[in-house]
C-alpha cells in the first residue's frame, strides 16, 4: 500500500511523495504524474546512482522529460543507505562501502524495486503492459539483476557500469553482472563513458556484451563518469518512449 505525504505542482507537473512498507522497512519515494489520474499511461521506475537521492538532478531532469514531455508518470525511491534511508552523501563516504558488504543489499533492492510495482500497478493511471526502467552507475549495478527477474519492464536504459574497475572491486558487483546480464531479454539502451575512472572502458563493452537481448544498442559519450549531459537523457528518453508509447 501507498502511503502518500506531501503533493506539490509545478505547472503542469505533480510531484508526490510517498512510503511503501516493504520486507526491507520504509520505502520513500517520489511520483511525478503527468497523466490524469485516472488514465492509464507508462510509469517509469527511475534508479540514482551512487551517493545520490530520490530527488537528485538527473532524477528530476529525467522525470521531467518522462511527465511533462510524454505525459507519462515516474516514480523514484532512495536507494539502501542513501537519502531518507541512511548517511550516504558521496560514494566515498564508509557508509557506501559498508553497504555494498551486506550480503543480501542486492537481493533486497530487487524485491523493493518489485514492491514499488506492486504498489504502483494497483493505482488507475498505470497502465501494467507499459513499464520502464532507467537506472545508471549504482543504478544499474542494481537495475540489471532486477530487470533481468521481472518481465513487467518492458524497456530498460541502462550503463555507466562495468566488469572491472574501482567501483566493482569495492562492491563485488560483478558476479551479479555475470548472473543476470545474460537473462536481460528486453529492449536495452546502454550508455558508457569513454573515459570513465570508475568503470573501465574494455569491462563496460564486456558487460553489454553480456547482456541477452537482441535488440540493444550501445552509446558512448566522451568524459569520465560524471561528465554525461542534456543530450543522453534527451536520447535515453526519447528511447523509452520508442517502446512504451
Amino acid at each position: 500500500m501507498i502511503h502518500w505525504l506531501d503533493h506539490k505542482k509545478f505547472g503542469k507537473l505533480s510531484e508526490k511523495s510517498f512510503v511503501i512498507e516493504s520486507g526491507s522497512g520504509s520505502l520513500p519515494g517520489v511520483f511525478w504524474q503527468g497523466s490524469s489520474p485516472s488514465e492509464k499511461s507508462p510509469l517509469v521506475l527511475l534508479a540514482h546512482g551512487g551517493s545520490g537521492h530520490k530527488r537528485s538532478q538527473k532524477m528530476v531532469a529525467m522525470a521531467t522529460w518522462i511527465s511533462e514531455g510524454f505525459g507519462w508518470n515516474a516514480v523514484s525511491i532512495d536507494g539502501p543507505a542513501h537519502g531518507d534511508r541512511g548517511p550516504v552523501q558521496k560514494s566515498t563516504d564508509p557508509a557506501y562501502r559498508e553497504m555494498w558488504q551486506r550480503p543480501d543489499v542486492v537481493g533486497t533492492m530487487v524485491e523493493d524495486w518489485k514492491c514499488v510495482i506492486n504498489a504502483f500497478v494497483e493505482l488507475d493511471s498505470t497502465d501494467p503492459e507499459r513499464i520502464g526502467f532507467w537506472g545508471l552507475s549504482m543504478g544499474t549495478m542494481f537495475g540489471i539483476p532486477y530487470v533481468a527477474s521481472d518481465s513487467r519492464i518492458k524497456a530498460a536504459v541502462l550503463g555507466k557500469s562495468g566488469l572491472t574497475g574501482s567501483s566493482v572491486e569495492r562492491s563485488g558487483i560483478r558476479p551479479y553482472f555475470e548472473e543476470s546480464a545474460p537473462q536481460i531479454m528486453q529492449p536495452v539502451l546502454f550508455s558508457i563513458q569513454w573515459d570513465d575512472e570508475r568503470f573501465d572502458r574494455q569491462g563496460q563493452l564486456e558487460l553489454f556484451d553480456l547482456i541477452g537481448s537482441s535488440d540493444k544498442r550501445l552509446h558512448a559519450y566522451p568524459g569520465r563518469h560524471q561528465d554525461s549531459g542534456p543530450e543522453a537523457l534527451q536520447v535515453q528518453a526519447e528511447f523509452l518512449k520508442r517502446y512504451l508509447e
